[in-house]
């Protein structure tokens, strides 16, 4: 009987102070925020380019379109522009040269970040450095999404496009929390989007009705549309995020359902990997 009440309490205990976390979030106040990034009309389209001659055809497909960057760093300190999904071609070659010359050292990681960039460049010779978009485009905007969680990350892109009119044409995005964290330490006035770890404690907090108690310090709501192979967000968390004054964007979208999803919570920006396909859906069509 005592262990029965003793539950019983906590589970009583728990309540309230799940409620008073619902009531605190809810009495938050939100101002909206303001950027040149997100000037122009809306929504925003982002499409992901990872070479120079991609981001040309982009632009001319769409003057204004903004540009999603899969960001990488090499063992130099050279931020420079690869999907990661293409990693396994150059450690592929490298454990190929090891094989055929076992005695000397070829294969030095068995990640990208561990090898300088004249080797990632001449294997991948289409492949820019970071600071190539930013000189050849000066009035593209860009999404950075830096992905190698590795030590300078942070100050190795900023130091990248330092001077180059970032500020007013930067977002930064990555799936590791710390990584935004530190860029924003050095460039508080770029615009920071989500990390995985966020939209995984939304997805949890909302399932414990206290989603309004929640800390997101990002500017953007972004994700994709599925995390895990469930979904990575629900209405619940868009309605939170207008709440909050936060733009959504949405993507990569593949599909026509996908597109109709981000229409119907009215997304500001709509992330693809086929831009004409994205136009068309937007009835706006390639530009002659």
């Amino acid at each position: 009987m005592r262990i029965l009440f003793i539950t019983v309490c906590s589970f009583l205990v728990l309540g309230v102070l799940l409620l008073m976390a619902r009531i605190w979030g809810d009495a938050q106040n939100y101002p909206v925020y303001e950027h040149a990034f997100f000037s122009g009309p809306a929504p925003i389209v982002i499409v992901k380019a990872d070479t120079l001659d991609k981001v040309q055809e982009a632009i001319k497909l769409k003057s204004d379109v903004a540009i999603w960057a899969d960001v990488r760093l090499s063992r130099d300190k050279v931020p420079f522009i690869l999907p990661p999904s293409r990693d396994a071609e150059f450690l592929k070659m490298k454990e190929a040269e090891q094989k055929a010359n076992p005695s000397t050292p070829i294969m030095i990681g068995s990640k990208l970040s561990e090898y300088p960039w004249e080797q990632i460049n001449e294997f991948y010779k289409t492949t820019p450095a970071l600071k190539e978009y930013y000189e050849q485009f000066p009035q593209t905007r860009f999404v950075l999404n830096i992905v190698d969680n590795v030590h300078d990350v942070h100050s190795a892109v900023v130091e990248a496009i330092d001077g180059l009119s970032a500020k007013s044409r930067t977002m930064i995005q990555s799936d590791a929390l710390v990584v935004m964290t530190s860029v924003k330490e050095l460039k508080p006035e770029w615009v920071y989007g989500t990390s995985t770890p966020d939209i995984m404690r939304m997805l949890t907090f909302d399932s414990l009705y206290i989603l309004s108690s929640t800390q997101f310090k990002g500017d953007v709501f972004v994700a994709p549309f599925t995390l895990m192979k469930r979904p990575a967000f629900n209405d619940d968390i868009i309605t939170e995020m207008r709440r909050r004054n936060k733009r959504i964007f949405l993507g990569p979208i593949e599909t026509t359902e996908q597109f109709a999803e981000a229409s119907r919570h009215k997304a500001d920006g709509l992330i693809t990997v086929n831009l004409p396909e994205l136009l068309q859906l937007l009835n706006q069509g390639p530009v002659q």
